[in-house]
């Protein structure tokens, strides 16, 4: 990484976590997490309730004090440093604006505490609010601004004091469809161009792959799996991090080598393994064909098949979605109507088929 700091050169990130902790008596909200996060970096925390990855969050912004580990950015430790003392800026899920103050008075309130110069106060607020395109409602109060123009202030607030880190606890959460994918794209590229280091707290995958740069994949207090989109999404370390992130088929089977049983059929996957198994497949990644003849071998690499029959088919724009069934099971397969190709009927013989490649699988407890 380009301009690395004293920190990065040492072997840590700009941000270091090692073994932070966070204890409520015998319950472990936090367990145990570590890894470096490099500066103008964007990482995600991923995970359902209750993983532990807002308790993270706050215990790097000082608002939770941890039970164990060292919390250090640029080298410096933090872990005991009040939250004032830290230089971040965290925007908060319900947003917490001042309602009595307007939106330049929000804004200015972080740089008066910091007893900035007038001057300067006004310029910073009036850069902070040209970056979220609200030049023109710096005099109006929060409850006259729209969800969207509340969660920009918000944005606008914690940048305006230039903050070295940039905490985001699922800012997007109360907005609608359209408008978070709006803000999703808005908040990438402010972050981009203000290579600021950046924590996006999220139970969203689709927000977690197309904004961040990494994803920590978080599961009852500990850290299951941090990588690029692409590799959670392709090499998944975990069952929890492959059903967690997209979309899946989970198939109970038994291995015996790289040959897996699923009753009379027999499947190869990617790997070896002995005994109980789960094996898992992308619903985009299965093709079907009409029909019980096996379709021609695509040149991608050995292929498993299964012969089966239409249980369901649900229109839904862009994707048809099916329940096949098939081996004894219900798999799902996604298929494209960019063809305009009729969709197959419930009854109908079909055949799937996919890569050995697509197939992934995880022992599982007897």
């Amino acid at each position: 990484m380009a301009g690395a700091t004293s920190a990065d050169a040492a072997g840590e990130g700009f941000l270091s976590l090692r073994g932070l902790t966070k204890r409520y008596g015998g319950f472990a909200a936090v367990d145990d997490l570590s890894l470096d996060i490099g500066k103008g970096e964007l990482v995600a925390f991923l995970g359902p309730s209750g993983c532990g990855k807002t308790t993270s969050l706050r215990m790097i912004a000082g608002l939770i004090e941890a039970s164990a580990g060292r919390i250090a950015v640029d080298g410096r430790d933090l872990t005991h440093v009040p939250t004032y003392e830290r230089d971040m800026g965290m925007v908060f899920q319900s947003y917490a604006l001042f309602p009595h103050m307007s939106v330049a008075g929000n804004l200015a309130f972080g740089l008066e505490m910091r007893k900035l110069a007038r001057a300067e106060i006004e310029r910073r607020v009036r850069e902070a609010l040209a970056l979220v395109h609200l030049e023109a409602l710096g005099d109006r109060k929060p409850a006259q601004l729209s969800g969207g123009q509340q969660q920009r202030v918000a944005l606008a607030r914690a940048l305006v004091i230039r903050p070295s880190i940039l905490l985001l606890d699922e800012p997007l959460s109360n907005l609608d469809a359209k408008l978070r994918d709006d803000m999703r794209a808005e908040i990438r590229d402010i972050q981009t161009r203000l290579k600021a280091t950046t924590i996006f707290v999220t139970h969203d995958q689709m927000e977690a792959l197309t904004m961040c740069d990494r994803v920590a994949v978080m599961n009852r207090g500990r850290l299951e799996q941090l990588g690029t989109p692409e590799d959670l999404y392709e090499r998944p370390a975990s069952a929890f991090v492959a059903t967690f992130v997209g979309r899946i088929n989970r198939i109970e089977a038994t291995a015996e080598g790289d040959v897996v049983r699923l009753g009379g059929e027999a499947l190869r996957a990617a790997r070896s393994a002995h005994g109980p198994v789960e094996l898992m497949v992308r619903p985009h990644r299965i093709e079907m064909s009409a029909g019980a003849a096996a379709p021609p071998q695509a040149q991608d690499g050995p292929r498993n098949m299964l012969s089966g029959r239409v249980a369901r088919s649900v229109f839904a724009g862009d994707l048809q979605h099916y329940e096949v069934e098939a081996a004894g099971r219900l798999l799902s397969v996604e298929r494209s109507t960019v063809s305009h190709e009729p969709p197959l009927r419930p009854g109908e013989a079909v055949t799937l088929s996919w890569r050995v490649a697509d197939t992934f699988m995880f022992e599982r407890a007897s």
